[in-house]
């Protein structure tokens, strides 16, 4: 009777509490795994969130620039516009310390005084503008791209001069190992 009581308040095996260990570390490890996909996506989620902003304010930027852009003077009195050409090319768009914005903007998407240092910057700026309809000879109506860029390693940007004025961006658009884009269209019009 000791021997069939003793058998029953046993317990578990060795084996058996290997085997639950086993499916126990499997199952974390995938939880794990989740974890780092999910950071991951979070993180490009905002990213993409802070350079649509970005690029917004730059097209109200730019509208705000149309603003002084009439018959009479043209575009002398813009900041920004005054870079249009007969073709397609981007430029990096200067810094105005009278508005205080310009290409660089840090990781929560404010401005940085390029003046001061570029070293806070995560995201910057190119734009493009295109004439699309002239009025009796007088260039009347331009397309408004912004494209705004940021390094796919974020944190460490492991190129700190990815937004220097001096940075070759003809051919940066087809960099896309390097960097995530976002690109935003939109008109702006002479004022009658």
């Amino acid at each position: 009777m000791t021997a069939r009581i003793s058998s029953k308040l046993r317990g578990y095996t060795i084996v058996e509490l290997m085997m639950s260990l086993a499916v126990l570390s499997v199952g974390v490890t995938g939880l794990i795994a989740m974890q780092k996909v999910t950071v991951a996506s979070n993180l490009h989620a905002k990213s993409v969130a802070i350079a649509t902003r970005i690029a917004q304010a730059w097209q109200d930027q730019l509208a705000a620039d149309a603003t002084l852009w009439n018959r009479t003077n043209g575009l002398v009195n813009t900041t920004w516009l005054l870079n249009i050409t007969s073709t397609q090319t981007w430029f990096r768009p200067s810094y105005s310390p009278t508005l205080k914005f310009g290409a660089a903007f840090d990781a929560l998407g404010n401005p940085v005084d390029e003046t001061v240092s570029l070293d806070p910057t995560q995201f910057c700026v190119h734009v493009e503008l295109v004439p699309i309809y002239p009025t009796t000879g007088t260039l009347g109506l331009l397309r408004t791209t912004v494209r705004v860029f940021w390094p796919r390693r974020q944190g460490n940007v492991g190129t700190p001069n990815f937004c220097s004025p001096a940075r070759e961006i003809t051919a940066l658009g087809d960099d896309i190992d390097n960097f995530h884009f976002l690109y935003q269209v939109a008109a702006v019009r002479i004022q009658p």
